[in-house]
């Protein structure tokens, strides 16, 4: 990363970084994880611990890559680690306290793992100024024959000078690789504990990053490892704020149950699943956020970006809850039906169908409206825009057609009903109308893709 870039991202980020870190302060309390430290115990026979010794050397560095390492190394810097770090007896170690990844199936997944937890994860225990110091190249020949020595749940780990520019890996680069080369479910056991050193450490995400999670564990059978990081969202920061990463998930829980070929027990656990997802929503740290709080998620994201943030028009921002979206609700609705029509004899036995299928049409506008008609034309449209993932075709496709299968359900459930019932079969059919017209111009556009596959799973091959 070349110094010019950094001024660069540190330049226009910065305001978004502190917006984002005092955000995550409120909503991280690190007295709710059972991995975090709740201290350290640190021990340095140098200099190093002397404050007047690192007031004047700080006074005397004026060099200019000097300059750069102190200014990276303070927005390096974790929530966790602002103030002062209680001393713990060295003779008294919490090994709950320390996070550590289990073996997986791949060597180079535990690689991987193995070098963000010594570079981010590992440094982010130490208190303020002793992070400040291996980050500075003012004590880069001190610290090699004396490195800062700190106690972690047991275990003795020494710290040395790191160089901030070209040690240091990136977040989001060492997150995707990870991800790819999960493959078990054992495996995905280790992504919450990576997500929580990544909040530890102070590093963030992008919103399309926490889907691509959603799809891979999804593809992989570990959907509800990403459940579990979304319900430990305050140790994690995995947020159910955007469209995609909610549908994501809900999309693999109906896959869970179409290719278990309408197994009952895996049915209803999907169904169970979903609800828990769309219960979730109605948590304070999840749902739609604000823009000023996604810009700054998305500004700390780009730290360490060879790019420059250009200032950009805000995307189009969507006032319809998460809790309260149309396209979300069918999922549930969805699976909700398919238990009945196959499980109950048809019957609601439960009231689940019509009870999730009156909230659906009370929320989903009359008149025609398909599921690409539900927010505003410019959030499908804008590049930026959250729900611009459902412009492809083939991925409308693959979304859209469980939900399509799910309402025709709903409605030969509901469909020997007198009265209240009879009309709400009337109302998701006018919206069955609207989505089927969708689906079938997708259907004719994306021939042989995968939305095509998913199509083809509930109606046959075309």
């Amino acid at each position: 990363m070349s110094r010019q870039s950094i001024r660069n991202v540190l330049r226009a980020s910065g305001n978004a970084l502190h917006g984002d870190v005092a955000a995550a302060r409120l909503r991280t309390p690190p007295s709710l994880s059972p991995f975090s430290p709740i201290a350290c115990s640190y021990s340095s026979t140098s200099s190093l611990s002397s404050t007047s010794s690192v007031t004047a050397r700080t006074r005397r560095s004026t060099t200019p890559s000097s300059t750069l390492s102190r200014a990276l190394a303070a927005h390096l810097l974790p929530s966790s680690c602002q103030g002062h770090v209680r001393l713990l007896s060295s003779t008294a170690p919490r090994s709950a306290d320390a996070i550590n990844f289990t073996p997986t199936s791949d060597s180079q997944l535990d690689t991987l793992l193995e070098e963000v937890h010594r570079k981010i994860i590992l440094p982010s225990y130490l208190n303020f100024e002793s992070r400040r110091k291996i980050y500075n190249n003012d004590y880069k020949e001190r610290l090699r024959t004396n490195p800062i020595t700190i106690d972690i749940g047991g275990e003795e780990h020494r710290f040395s000078y790191v160089n901030p520019m070209e040690e240091l890996p990136n977040a989001r680069v060492m997150v995707h690789r990870s991800i790819g080369l999960m493959k078990t479910p054992a495996d995905f056991e280790n992504l919450p504990r990576l997500l929580e050193g990544l909040q530890r450490a102070g590093r963030h995400l992008r919103p399309d990053d926490y889907a691509r999670m959603a799809r891979l564990a999804g593809e992989r059978g570990s959907i509800y490892t990403i459940i579990e990081c979304a319900r430990s969202v305050r140790r994690t920061g995995f947020h159910l704020d955007q469209s995609e990463v909610v549908s994501e998930i809900l999309f693999h829980l109906e896959m869970k149950a179409v290719e278990s070929n309408w197994d009952e027990a895996q049915t209803r656990q999907a169904l169970a699943w979903s609800e828990q997802v769309l219960d979730l929503l109605h948590d304070e740290n999840h749902g739609r956020r604000s823009q000023t709080e996604t810009a700054g998620s998305i500004g700390a994201a780009m730290l360490g970006s060879t790019a420059a943030v250009a200032t950009r028009p805000p995307p189009p921002q969507l006032t319809i809850p998460l809790s309260r979206d149309p396209q979300l609700l069918a999922s549930r609705l969805h699976l909700a039906a398919v238990v009945a029509d196959k499980f109950a004899e048809g019957v609601d036995t439960d009231g689940k169908v019509s009870r999730y299928a009156t909230e659906l049409v009370q929320l989903w506008p009359a008149g025609g409206k398909g599921l690409r008609s539900l927010h505003p034309a410019e959030a499908y449209q804008n590049r930026r825009g959250e729900m611009y993932y459902l412009k492809d075709p083939n991925k409308f496709l693959g979304i859209a057609s469980p939900l399509l299968y799910g309402l025709e359900t709903a409605i030969r459930v509901l469909g020997g009903s007198q009265g209240d019932s009879a009309a709400l079969v009337g109302e998701l059919q006018s919206r069955r109308d609207a989505l089927n017209a969708e689906v079938q111009t997708a259907v004719s556009l994306v021939p042989g893709r995968r939305g095509s596959a998913i199509y083809s799973k509930y109606y046959g091959e075309k």
